[in-house]
């Protein structure tokens, strides 16, 4: 029988400890980018709705999240948006195709068009993070 573990770090481990393989990285790797985005969200609506408050309010948390860190951030922001987003299509090309057996070769082309969607932001966006 199957003992509840504690904390959610554990568990995800646990998962993959019982099963290696493409399909179980993938789910991790979606549960994982997933709740990274919904963090963003929250941070991202803290940062528009300041506007209600006045142009001041607004003008200090620009101000706060215009920095080197946070350009930086952006670019991991942008790999967990693509990682999910190929994912996702992943997901919706094996399950409504029905090409369960090929979602291997399906992962592997996602994944290489993730490369090459990283390649292209490195390339644009780390000048902006080196020129402040």
């Amino acid at each position: 029988m199957y003992e509840k573990k504690s904390g959610i770090i554990k568990y995800y481990f646990d998962e993959w400890g019982l099963n290696k393989n493409i399909g179980t990285f993938s789910w991790l790797l979606h549960r994982l980018t997933g709740m990274i985005l919904a963090l963003y969200l929250f941070a991202h609506i803290i940062v528009v709705s300041s506007g209600l408050w006045g142009p001041e309010s607004f003008n200090t948390w620009l101000k706060v999240v215009q920095t080197p860190l946070t350009h930086f951030l952006e670019i991991f922001l942008l790999a967990c948006i693509a990682l999910h987003l190929l994912n996702g299509l992943r997901i919706i090309l094996t399950d409504l195709l029905f090409v369960t057996k090929q979602h291997k070769a399906i992962f592997w082309v996602a994944g290489a068009i993730f490369v090459l969607f990283m390649i292209v932001t490195l390339s644009v966006f780390l000048p902006r993070v080196f020129s402040h």
